[in-house]
């Protein structure tokens, strides 16, 4: 169920995310919660059903575990560190004589379908847009 080597989360994506110093042991080993985060982030799994004893068997965390990191580190910008940082170091691997830009523009209305269709209201919307170098 690995996504990424262990090695590549130690040298290219563990030493930009924040950890606490000193303090207590960690309750799992920190490359194994990050290869934990990147399972869910490439399968589109839901948090709750992160099958956590595989992915982590040393210490395993609850799914609350893994996403407390995430959202943690998300909040810290840690994550847009991470990618600046990788898509750096491969910089001359990138082709980039075609770049596909794509993007998905969706509402994100609270309570969903308890809410029911109300087309005449705008509604909060989130952007997400996609990006490619010429190989994919």
């Amino acid at each position: 169920m690995e996504v990424l080597s262990k090695d590549i989360i130690v040298t290219c994506m563990l030493p930009h995310l924040p950890f606490r110093p000193g303090g207590r042991r960690p309750a799992a080993e920190p490359a194994e919660v990050v290869a934990a985060i990147l399972y869910k982030l490439k399968t589109g799994c839901q948090w709750r059903f992160l099958p956590v004893r595989e992915l982590l068997p040393q210490r395993p965390l609850s799914w609350q575990g893994v996403f407390y990191h995430f959202n943690e580190w998300r909040k810290q910008g840690a994550w847009k560190r991470v990618w600046v940082s990788v898509l750096r170091h491969h910089r001359r691997q990138l082709d980039l004589s075609s770049v596909p830009l794509d993007g998905s523009h969706t509402p994100a209305k609270n309570g969903g379908a308890a809410v029911g269709y109300q087309g005449r209201k705008a509604a909060r919307t989130t952007n997400a847009p996609f990006l490619a170098d010429n190989t994919g």
